[in-house]
């Protein structure tokens, strides 16, 4: 999961943010990535409207979630830990917050954190298919992680409009049309998310 800190990578214009991507190479790397780009011009405030919030597959997903809450801190490593906790991830398992607090930008022990109202954990919150940052102490399911990994990008032919913006912003050339419907070279891919964010139809899920 990604929160405040990543929204400061929406600074970038068009195709940047796909480059970006591509040069990271890793899911980890990235992480370090966003802290970069995050460090370029850090906000002063962060406002995250989490009255309807989203859950499971993201960055785009179809399962919306009543939540009822405003977010706001003039901290955004503090704000990040906060959204994890209520997510039901251990914020310190974060990549993207580890590197954050080792710049000195913040501290996600949330006995640091001065939280005005009552921090609650979200019930049964639907973590995404690849948050093992949620479950990296428990073996049972690291085991399955390998596997998960594995997973790639895969069109809903019930969703999918093969307008084919997924192909035209793929940013490693991965994806083409085969009868209407956008495929993966599942060697070139490296799980970016981008095709899944970049959906207007909302029609890609990890398979």
């Amino acid at each position: 999961m990604t929160g405040a800190i990543k929204n400061s990578y929406g600074f970038l214009p068009g195709a940047q943010k796909a480059m970006l991507h591509k040069a990271a190479g890793s899911p980890a790397r990235f992480h370090e990535v966003i802290v970069e780009v995050f460090r370029l011009r850090v906000p002063s405030l962060f406002i995250v409207d989490a009255v309807v919030g989203m859950e499971g597959n993201g960055p785009a997903s179809p399962d919306l979630r009543e939540i009822g809450l405003l977010l706001a801190s003039d901290n955004a490593v503090a704000m990040d830990a906060v959204i994890a906790t209520m997510m039901g991830c251990e914020p310190g398992h974060l990549l993207f917050l580890q590197r954050a607090k080792e710049a000195r930008l913040g501290d996600y022990d949330l006995n640091t954190i001065d939280i005005i109202g009552e921090l609650r954990q979200l019930p049964d919150f639907k973590l995404p298919p690849l948050g093992g940052e949620a479950v990296l102490q428990n073996d049972a399911v690291q085991a399955m992680i390998h596997t998960r990994t594995l997973l790639r990008p895969t069109a809903d032919p019930e969703l999918c409009s093969s307008c084919g913006t997924c192909v035209d912003h793929c940013p490693l050339s991965a994806l083409s049309m085969h009868d209407n419907l956008p495929r993966v070279a599942t060697d070139k891919c490296i799980a970016c998310f981008c095709r899944q964010e970049i959906c207007p139809e909302q029609a890609i899920a990890l398979r």
